[in-house]
């Protein structure tokens, strides 16, 4: 019997869930149901599965979402079922084994079927990290508008055409960044069109105007 790591083989199911797009809620319960029982049964090689247990155990009340999912979970390499068409034989299925484990006396290693394994805690992740940076930045809001956009926000609120065409060479100069554009003009006419860039306010700057009235007032 070959050792599985639960919280391994687990965390690298459900990251390989999570990276396929053909998995439904239905799957990861019917999975888990099946894990269950691989696990009380100490990871043996092959499991002879009690249908009406496992629906219940999965919550799935219908016999044909439970083949359809079970089928789905075979056909894309979760498991392997063996389906038994005698009434008093059960079917039976084999777990898949998700990480790769090392042998420390032979320092070999077994390649299991489930990719995606979840780094060990020596790795370097310098690499994730960097990306996963850059994809933030890249998602950084940026001004989606053009002038005659903004000619013709001004003009269904009634405002001077020559400010629209000020605002805009204003915000294009600056090179500001918003995903709620329309927001800035509604500033800038409450302003009688004085063109002025936002004013940065310290978090605590209430607090202390707040600590300063009181102090006069006593």
């Amino acid at each position: 019997m070959e050792k599985v790591n639960y919280i391994s083989h687990l965390n690298t199911v459900f990251e390989t869930f999570h990276n396929d797009e053909r998995i439904r809620q239905g799957h990861i319960t019917l999975y888990l149901a099946f894990f269950q029982l691989w696990n009380r049964k100490f990871f043996i090689d092959t499991l002879t599965i009690n249908r009406e247990l496992i629906m219940e155990h999965a919550k799935i009340k219908s016999k044909t979402t439970y083949h359809n999912h079970l089928r789905d979970l075979d056909a894309w390499g979760y498991l392997t079922y063996y389906p038994s068409y005698h009434p008093s034989r059960g079917s039976k299925i084999k777990m898949i084994r998700a990480c790769i484990e090392i042998d420390t006396t032979t320092g070999t290693q077994e390649v299991q079927i489930l990719a995606n394994c979840v780094p060990k805690p020596s790795q370097n992740l310098v690499t994730s990290i960097k990306h996963k940076t850059n994809e933030n930045l890249n998602k950084q809001p940026k001004v989606i508008f053009n002038e005659s956009e903004v000619a013709l926000f001004f003009k269904k609120n009634n405002w001077p055409e020559i400010e629209a065409r000020k605002f805009y060479v204003f915000i294009k100069s600056k090179k500001l960044k918003t995903d709620n554009w329309q927001m800035m003009p509604k500033i800038f006419a409450k302003n009688n069109f004085k063109l002025k860039e936002p004013k940065k306010i310290s978090p605590i700057s209430g607090y202390v105007n707040g600590m300063r009235q009181k102090r006069n007032e006593n």
